[in-house]
Order: structure tokens, then sequence, then C-alpha cells
């Protein structure tokens, strides 16, 4: 029989600082209910309070751009302007690099109404807070070199032999004031065809199928704003089977990074092009065009998937019809040791060809290739 004494103890036992921790372990649900309790829920290490009075919990990934990147456990890698932070709570270990090119090592991340709070007690506004966490090449030392190059083959004997080489490069060199970009192209594949012969060897007929190639580079100037950029690009590139010896453009240009987060790119640029085309057997050509060109990337299941968008446009100003477009589209995946491979789709519309040549070139390739 419960009588006052027993009532007395069970309500000490519920009481003890061990029993309620011991609840808490056990129903973590109770410790995420609380919002002031974000550690209990093994989820944040800051506290991020918006102008708004909104607040998130995440760990904070990087700045960069004018923005801050967290990771969170509800919404996943969020984005934040660092202009609409009214309180920052971080226990996280952060260097900075300031507009000024100032390195910062912080034990801590703390912002007050606005500002960053230094470890000396003076503070300092968010907007001159430039990269977290920086690479040499962000600090001005050197270029960050990124690049892929990957290969296609193909091998087929029987009644129709078919041979099929493709292979392409791509490497950037990047530092804080511009970039350097270089791509190669090659393509090239032949199809041969036995003509049974009564009393005869068969005959060997071998029709060409591809052979082109292209080479682009780019040299891009980061302005102020690191975000807009002035470059100018130059291109060669040949189409046996449109006719095309050889055609060359070069322009300068004007382009932004629309998008900057690491799981997510998006450059467009705008400019002109001055295009002259050497055909083998048709009339040679020359036109000024529009350049137009967006190039975009995005990871996808936590980076194991990449999947890449390229968009180039040449419009020609005299005659609409002679415009060029080029589009690809590719899903690419790490295997082991820096190698990749790819899916791609690949649309080439060259409204210049030569006069009863194909005009549009579609393709899908698998690849395999390396990437640094």
């Amino acid at each position: 029989m419960l009588n006052f004494y027993t009532l007395g103890s069970i309500h000490r036992i519920l009481t003890a600082p061990l029993f309620a921790s011991l609840l808490l372990c056990l129903f973590p649900a109770f410790a995420s209910a609380d919002s002031d309790l974000p550690e209990a829920a093994g989820v944040t290490s800051a506290r991020i309070e918006l102008l708004d009075h909104s607040v998130i919990f995440g760990e904070i990934t990087d700045i960069h751009d004018g923005e801050i990147f967290v990771s969170t456990e509800l919404m996943g890698d969020v984005s934040i302007a660092l202009s609409s932070i009214l309180n920052l709570e971080s226990n996280q270990d952060i260097e900075l690099l300031t507009t000024e090119q100032e390195t910062l090592a912080l034990s801590s991340l703390t912002v007050v109404d606005g500002e960053l709070v230094l470890d000396d007690a003076d503070t300092m506004a968010l907007d001159q807070l430039d990269v977290a966490n920086p690479e040499e090449w962000e600090q001005g030392h050197g270029y960050r070199m990124s690049g892929r190059t990957t290969s296609a083959f193909e091998f087929n004997r029987g009644n129709t032999d078919t041979d099929e080489f493709n292979l392409d490069l791509e490497t950037i060199f990047e530092s804080r004031r511009d970039r350097i970009t270089l791509r190669a192209d090659y393509e090239d594949s032949s199809s041969i065809v036995f003509t049974p012969v009564p009393d005869g060897d068969p005959i060997r007929e071998s029709t060409s199928t591809a052979d082109n190639w292209a080479v682009v580079g780019k040299y891009d100037y980061f302005l102020t704003d690191p975000r807009n950029y002035l470059g100018v690009n130059v291109g060669f590139n040949g189409d046996a089977l449109a006719d095309v010896r050889r055609r060359s453009y070069i322009g300068p240009y004007f382009g932004r990074k629309l998008l900057t987060r690491d799981t997510l790119k998006l450059d467009a640029e705008l400019g002109i092009s001055y295009v002259d085309t050497d055909f083998r057997a048709a009339d040679d050509d020359s036109y000024t065009g529009v350049n137009l060109n967006l190039t975009a990337e995005t990871q996808l299941f936590d980076s194991a998937l990449k999947l890449y968008f390229r968009q180039v446009n040449i419009v020609n100003l005299s005659s609409m019809q002679k415009s060029i477009y080029r589009t690809t589209v590719g899903l690419r995946f790490p295997l082991l040791f820096g190698l990749e491979a790819a899916a791609e789709a690949t649309a080439d519309y060259d409204g210049g060809a030569a006069e009863g040549k194909e005009k549009l070139d579609e393709a899908l390739k698998f690849r395999v290739g390396y990437t640094w």
C-alpha cells in the first residue's frame, strides 16, 4: 500500500538530476522539443538568428561571395546572406579572410547585432568577410588547378567493322584575380562494310562517320565584385563531314557567376565574336555574331554524382540561319583512384555548314577518364 513516505521517495527519485538525464538519453525527443538545447539533438554547433528573428541551427561549412553556407539536419545545405544575420553563436574553430586580405584565426564565431565580435572585443562589419578557411590560392598565392580527361573507344567486328575513338580534355587554372580555361576534343570514327562477290574476295568499302576536332581557350579577369568578370575566348575547330577545314572565332565578353555554391555552380557570359570559316570545297565565310555561353554543374547524392551542362551559342547577326548552337549534358560519377565514368549527350547545330551537308550532329557517349 502506498503511503506518504513512499510517495515522497518516488518524488525525490523522479526529480533527481540523474533520473532527468536518463530521461533525456532515453527520449531525445524531449530535448529536441526545446529550441534552446540544439546540442542535445546532436544536430548543430551554431545558432543563427536572422533579422526576422527566425532561428537556424546547423554547422557552418563555408563563407564566400557575401553568403554563409550551413549544413542543417532538417533542411539540408542552405545559404544565408550575411546581411540578413542579426546574431550568431558558433563554437567552431574558424579562419576568416577579409576583403582586405587580412587573415583572422578565431576559436569561435560570434555575431551580435549584425557585427562580428573579434577576440580583442573589437567588431567588424559582416560585409568585410570574404572566405572561410581559405586555401593558399584564395589568399592570393598561386593558382588552383583542376581538370579532367576522358576517352571513349568502340571496336565492332562482324558484317560491319566499326572503329571509334573520342578524347576530350579540360583544365582550369584559377586565382583570386583571374581564371584560365583550356578545352580540347577529338573524335574519329569509321565504318567498313564488306560486300560479298561471287568467286572473289569481298569488296571492302570504308565510310567515315565522324572526323572532327575542337580547341578552346578562355581568359577571365575578375572585377571588384569577384562574381563579375571580363573575358576573351579563342576557339578553333574542324569538321570534315561538314566540309569545314578550319573555323576560328575570337571575341570579348562579360560574365557573371550566378550561383557559386560548391554543390551548385552557374556561369553566364554575353559578348561578341568574329567567326571565320575555311571550307574544303565551298566558298569561305566570315561574320560577326553574338556569343552567349552557359556553364553549370551540380552535385547529387552527397557528391556521388555530378550533373553538368554547357551551352555555347554564336548567333550570326547577318543570317540567323547560319548560327551555331552546341549543347552538352552529362552525368559523371567517381570510380577509384581519381578515375571517373560519364554518360554524355551532345547536340551540335552548325548552321554555317556547307550546302548539302548535315547541320545537326547528335551523339550519346559513355566515357571513362581521370580527374584532378
